[in-house]
């Protein structure tokens, strides 16, 4: 337990300090290279390249064979 609040007692000034998180985690990616932040759905659209300094973000094996084979072949 915190020190702090074993001290101040847990009241309505309490809650107000403490404010929820109502970002999804994971939404948004940071650029190794420019450090901007990247929306996430708009990066795997670009094929996880950075559009402002065009760097090729590390992808695994399952998401390079998704945009390297054509789903819209007829089986």
């Amino acid at each position: 337990m915190n020190w702090l609040k074993r001290i101040r007692p847990a009241g309505p000034a309490a809650d107000n300090t403490e404010r929820s998180n109502a970002v999804p985690e994971g939404l948004w990616k940071k650029c190794p290279k420019c450090a901007s932040p990247l929306y996430r759905p708009e990066l795997e659209r670009n094929l996880d390249v950075c559009p402002k300094c065009e760097h090729h973000m590390r992808i695994g094996a399952r998401r390079r064979l998704d945009i390297f084979l054509d789903r819209s072949w007829p089986h």
